[in-house]
């Protein structure tokens, strides 16, 4: 089960828990849905809280591997950049080598 379902469920327990036990509480009616009231009140409010703070989560996390993603493509897009250039300086010199053996006969026979 994952952190975010174990914590809803112990959550739900934790509530369900606490109203059953004020439902068997000696108390009057009155004070007994008083109390229930403001323990959904208070567990709204944290709860509504809870989801602020992982919404909040989720968007430095998400904003941190959009960053990471960036890095990985441009150092990938370097290192291809590099290779072109090392490819790109050989044919250079191969060209440079194939006109010069083509050259270097002709002067030869004259």
């Amino acid at each position: 089960m994952s952190k975010s379902k174990s914590f809803f469920s112990i959550l739900l327990g934790l509530a369900a828990g606490t109203a059953i036990g004020m439902l068997y509480a000696p108390d009057k009616g009155w004070k007994t849905r008083a109390r229930i009231r403001r323990a959904a009140e208070n567990g709204y409010e944290d709860l509504k809280e809870d989801l602020d703070n992982l919404g909040t989560k989720v968007d430095e996390k998400t904003a941190e591997a959009r960053e990471t993603i960036k890095e990985e493509a441009r150092a990938k897009l370097e290192e291809q950049l590099a290779r072109l250039e090392e490819a790109l300086k050989q044919a250079e010199k191969a060209a440079e080598e194939a006109v010069d053996d083509t050259q270097a006969p002709a002067a030869d026979e004259q």
